[in-house]
């Protein structure tokens, strides 16, 4: 063991002048002594180093080997590792060996370490493909036969993102053979075989230097998709020396692809729940097109069903109108030469039923060159338009990258050169002789809108600011067209005073990729535009039924804000307790793929029952459901109505039946009195007869009026006049004058204020009926008979109060007293149908009626009817 003296730790001048790297470490493995060597293999000075614990002052101090050798010199035991330690400095890379041995600190303080750093042979250890490799733009890292980087270039490092730093901790701490990420990924099978003396493509894998522990603390935390190939090189021996990797960058690519995968499911599932027909179809060279699917709907518009045309692709081709049969083939010509959309209008005929239909489909090409085409099919027969045919043509976006095509370019500011090589000076139409001739300025490429990017990128160059800038522009061909590039510049040399000199660098063509991210943002803006627009109200549900989003038309049906309903179940906000089940069974069926269709009702926010047709829309990937669009259509209107075509059907049943039975009755009376006055033995004065005959006409025309009115009731528009209310109740005297008994009821009318606007026509059968029934239904047991009219009316409204003092309602009839054809009394004769058009023509003006009676009383009818005066014409 080594001693030093008692009278303190000098270094001898042998020591510190030594070709080694050689410091010493107390107990606690802090640095008391640095010798030059150290100094010019780190970087690091004395003062920098001692008094500091070894492993604060690089990465290699920290590696396995060298703190078990440590550990074992405080034990009294030395130690040589195998194991190299790699240093950086001023852009050189050392190697070196340890020799760590133990001795004893002055004044028994205990056990420290003597560590001599032996200087390897940089050229052994460097691989003779460095030079071939040192400034490719190809990614390339070259390993040794233990998997130990040797060596990887500056285009490895900057995938990653790393430093010169950086870069010589990995050269020494990493091994590829024991990276464990590349096990989970499956790839060490690959690495394995290359290091075995097969060559090997990687394929594509995402890769994180964070989750590689050995690598961990780098910063580098970001995945990288990433593909390659594996290239070993063997001695004569046949034995591997080396082995060489060659990556590329692919994360745009796979970005790219997820990105249009996940907009085109979306787009599809959403689809696939709406009305119409809509179909995949398959077209196959000169093979018959078939269809690979087609929506239920086809039943109703074409008579087939999905499975008959599954079978047979030609029978909607036999539906279509003889006289449009050659513009169809023609429009199908016209798609499939070029793999084009489709567009056509034109007439079907199925049961002997001209419809008219609109169809439109969009291609794509698949690898083995058949064509699939996603179209739609609408029935336009109510709502056909002036025709419009028009034809697109749209490109399929590009999936992946066609690889790397770089410009290299070169500037010298003193001769106004601008040098670009010849490959890209064809690539934009020029010969390299032409182009570097004519083209000193380079601004004169770049468009107009790229110019204000491209000057502040390139004054950065000037200032000094950045000597590498990377910048996306756009160039011009000779042909006038414009071409999107990746322009990465490097400051090569500067003059005394900072000026550039000399700078070159890169061109990458990312044409194709700048479309596809348009392409990209524009699918999203049509998918949330046909989301957020659609008159209908959609949910997007994930895999627990939480609402994810939500559009407009939701919001606007149901009255629940976003924030009310976002991040919940549907099935605790708007699903009725009756509903419940019938809920978690869609739910249920949606969730194993199936589309759900219900029609229910659904609560809105104030408690309403509204009546709905639900679609449930599985969302799927890799066979799994992963969400559900829910699809909600209002049918509110369509319910109300089934009800009033249910109530119109019951009225006209009862209808038909009255008006027969009172037709029939005083037809049937009169056709008996004509066959009485023909018999020959009948001695009776006919006038008796005719008085009759008379008297049953009269009935009869007073029916028939009534169900005129009731008709002209149902069907007249409301005209908004103003009403005259005296002029009409006089009239309404006047024409019931004939009816016995008019002349001996007292009128009391009494009528408040002016300037009341409403349908004259309705206001007057109210009153004629109201009146009519009050002098029939008078009681002859009174000593006096009265009708009373009062009638108040206000800016607003006309509160109208008739009552008599007649025979009365007994309390059986009056809940039917208002129903067609009902008589609450048989001591006179009436069609029945009076209260009805009074209630129908009050509520057609939006009025309300109500009525009070008891039986040898009298009866009082109660009504409002708004003032329509807002409503009336402007007349001169």
């Amino acid at each position: 063991m080594i001693q030093l003296g008692p009278d303190g730790l000098v270094i001898s001048e042998l020591f510190e002048a030594g070709v080694d790297g050689i410091f010493l470490l107390d107990d606690d493995c802090k640095v008391f002594s640095w010798n030059k060597k150290m100094i010019e293999l780190t970087g690091l000075s004395s003062e920098e180093a001692n008094g500091q614990a070894i492993f604060n002052l690089s990465g290699q101090f920290k590696r396995t080997f060298f703190v078990d050798a440590l550990k074992r010199a405080l034990n009294n035991e030395g130690s040589i590792p195998t194991e190299r330690l790699t240093f950086s400095n001023q852009g050189k890379f050392f190697y070196c060996q340890a020799s760590i041995s133990p001795f004893n600190l002055p004044y028994g303080e205990g056990i420290g370490c003597l560590v001599v750093l032996r200087l390897l042979n940089e050229r052994l250890n460097e691989s003779r493909f460095k030079p071939l490799v040192e400034e490719s733009p190809i990614a390339t890292a070259i390993y040794d036969r233990k998997g130990q980087p040797k060596y990887f270039n500056k285009a490895y490092g900057k995938i990653w993102g790393a430093s010169t730093k950086i870069s010589s901790y990995v050269l020494g701490a990493y091994n590829i053979l024991e990276d464990i990420q590349l096990v989970d990924l499956g790839i060490m099978p690959f690495i394995e075989k290359a290091f075995a003396g097969e060559t090997c493509e990687i394929p594509a894998v995402s890769y994180n230097p964070e989750k590689t522990p050995v690598l961990k603390n780098l910063g580098l935390n970001e995945y990288k998709f990433v593909k390659g190939h594996l290239f070993p090189i063997v001695n004569a021996e046949k034995q591997v020396e080396e082995v060489v990797l060659v990556l590329n960058d692919v994360t745009f690519q796979k970005q790219a692809e997820q990105i249009l995968s996940d907009t085109h499911a979306k787009f599809q599932k959403l689809t696939h729940g709406l009305p119409g027909v809509i179909y995949e179809y398959e077209e196959i060279g000169d093979n018959p097109h078939t269809f690979r699917y087609i929506s239920e709907g086809c039943l109703d518009m074409f008579g087939f069903s999905p499975e008959q045309i599954l079978k047979n692709s030609h029978l909607l081709e036999d539906r279509i109108h003889k006289e449009d049969i050659d513009s169809y083939k023609e429009s199908m010509r016209n798609s499939e030469f070029g793999a084009r959309n489709w567009a056509w209008q034109g007439r079907i005929v199925v049961n002997d039923v001209v419809k008219w239909i609109e169809g439109k489909s969009s291609p794509t090409m698949l690898n083995d060159g058949s064509v699939v085409r996603y179209g739609l099919l609408l029935d336009i027969t109510d709502k056909k338009e002036v025709e419009r045919q028009y034809k697109l043509t749209e490109e399929r976006l590009q999936l992946a990258l066609d690889g790397a095509d770089l410009g290299l370019w070169e500037w010298e500011h003193k001769k106004g050169k601008f040098l670009l090589n010849k490959s890209w000076a064809h690539k934009l139409g020029y010969d390299h002789t032409e182009f570097n001739k004519h083209f000193s300025k380079w601004e004169s490429l770049v468009h107009p809108e790229d110019l204000e990017v491209f000057n502040r990128k390139t004054e950065q160059f000037s200032l000094g600011t950045k000597e590498v800038v990377e910048f996306e522009y756009r160039m011009k061909t000779k042909a006038g067209e414009w071409v999107w590039v990746l322009d990465r510049g490097k400051v090569i040399e500067r003059t005394k005073t900072g000026k550039v000199k000399r700078a070159s660098g890169t061109i990458l063509d990312v044409n194709k990729s700048k479309i596809t991210q348009q392409l990209i943002k524009q699918n999203e803006q049509l998918f949330t535009q046909l989301f957020e627009n659609a008159p209908l109200g959609l949910v997007l549900l994930d895999d627990k039924h939480q609402v994810v989003q939500m559009n407009q038309g939701f919001v606007d049906m149901f009255g629940y804000s976003k924030e009310e309903v976002i991040g919940r179940q549907l099935n605790n906000i708007i699903v009725p307790d009756a509903s419940f089940q019938e809920s978690i069974d869609i739910n249920t069926l949606t969730s194993k793929g199936t589309v759900g269709i219900l029609e229910s009702h659904r609560l809105n926010k104030n408690g309403d029952l509204i009546p709905v047709i639900i679609y449930g829309v599985p969302i799927s990937y890799n066979d799994t459901t992963i969400g559900i669009y829910g699809i909600y259509v209002n049918i509110a209107e369509r319910v109300k109505a089934e009800k009033e075509l249910q109530i119109r059907n019951n009225e006209l049943d009862n209808f038909v039946y009255k008006v027969s039975h009172d037709l029939r009755a005083p037809l049937s009376s009169i056709l008996g009195l004509v066959h009485l006055a023909n018999h020959e033995q009948n001695e009776d004065d006919l006038k008796e007869y005719i008085a009759i005959i008379e008297n049953r006409v009269k009935q009869l025309d007073s029916f028939i009026n009534d169900v005129l009115s009731h008709s002209k009731n149902l069907k007249m528009e409301v005209k908004v006049d103003e009403i005259n209310f005296r002029e009409i109740i006089d009239n309404c005297y006047e024409e019931l004058s004939y009816l016995p008994h008019s002349k001996n009821v007292l009128r009391k009318i009494a009528i408040n204020g002016t300037g009341f606007f409403s349908d004259v026509w309705r206001i007057k059968e109210v009153f004629r009926n109201l009146i009519s029934n009050a002098i029939k239904y008078a009681d002859p047991d009174k000593d006096c008979s009265f009708i009373s009219l009062d009638i108040d009316i206000t800016q607003d409204k006309a509160i109208i109060r008739v009552e008599d003092n007649g025979i009365g309602i007994d309390d059986d009839s009056l809940p039917k007293i208002f129903e067609m054809f009902y008589r609450a009394t048989t001591k006179a004769e009436g069609s029945g149908i009076g209260l009805y058009i009074v209630k129908n023509a009050v509520e057609k003006l939006d009025g309300q009626v109500e009525l009070e009676s008891k039986a040898n009383e009298g009866t009082i009818f109660n009504i409002i009817l708004p003032n329509q005066c807002h409503n009336a014409e402007i007349k001169a």
